[in-house]
């Protein structure tokens, strides 16, 4: 074989090689953008166009929808969201709507690293809030829920006797939540944007690239910690600031039961 036909057909290998690569290169990243775009338009069906069947039914993806996240903030507490009237139910779910609504506001793909069937894409995501900052419990909450408890404290333990402890744990927690969260719908609103740095892995399952996994850069990033601080400070409020209003006054009989149910559980089910 002459040195010239060599030369032709390295060559050639190399244009096909890096055609190759290039098409890989083009395909990922339409891939990403469109599961991006699909993010940001909060359009899931869009998303799982892009998106490996595993990876959409992760917690990743469904912290992402807000049916989920209104049943993870009610699991966490062990309440029963069937036990909340109107009201309650309607402050949870317009504040984990607009949760996820302002999670994604725009992107930057900043980086594609592409190797045979696997993928990389780094982006830089701007969100319409800041989580952590949301995530925190104002101080003037703790004090609304402490002037709730003087002004409601005799009632409640009068549904305690008459009605029973679910009774009463349903009237605290459908008077509380709207408290907690509408301070932390408040803290949402008022948020700024903020970035992260987020990583989206690929692979080429029948010769499509989809995104199977992603991970984000920043401490607290999962949108679960806001609904997992609400709850938790809803539940802190009925363990633990009527427990230690009954171990200060001296009501009997029953209102040292209800503080130690109080104390012990904070929480109710059926």
């Amino acid at each position: 074989m002459s040195k010239r036909l060599v030369t032709a057909l390295i060559t050639l290998l190399t244009v096909l090689l890096l055609t190759g690569c290039n098409a890989d290169k083009k395909a990922v990243t339409e891939a990403a953008e469109g599961f991006l775009n699909g993010m940001v338009a909060n359009d899931l069906d869009a998303v799982s166009q892009y998106a490996a069947e595993d990876f959409m039914k992760s917690e990743t993806m469904q912290l992402m929808d807000p049916q989920y996240l209104s049943d993870a903030f009610y699991a966490a507490m062990n309440v029963n969201k069937e036990d909340m009237n109107e009201e309650t139910q309607k402050v949870v779910d317009d504040y984990v709507s607009e949760v996820v609504a302002r999670a994604y506001k725009n992107f930057e793909i900043q980086d594609i690293k592409v190797q045979e069937s696997s993928a990389a894409v780094t982006a830089k995501i701007t969100l319409g809030y800041d989580p952590d900052a949301s995530a925190k419990i104002p101080d003037e909450t703790i004090d609304l829920i402490s002037e709730y408890q003087s002004e409601h404290y005799d009632e409640l333990v009068s549904i305690y006797t008459d009605e029973g402890e679910n009774a009463m744990y349903r009237k605290l927690y459908n008077d509380l939540i709207p408290i907690v969260v509408g301070k932390m719908q408040e803290a949402l609103s008022a948020g700024t944007v903020t970035e992260e740095k987020t990583i989206l892995t690929l692979e080429k399952v029948d010769g499509k690239w989809l995104i199977t996994a992603l991970e984000e850069n920043r401490p607290g990033a999962a949108l679960g910690s806001t609904e997992e601080a609400a709850a938790a400070a809803t539940t802190s409020a009925v363990s633990t600031e009527y427990a230690a209003e009954n171990e200060d006054s001296a009501q009997g009989s029953t209102s040292s039961e209800y503080a130690d149910e109080a104390a012990t559980d904070g929480e109710y089910s059926e």
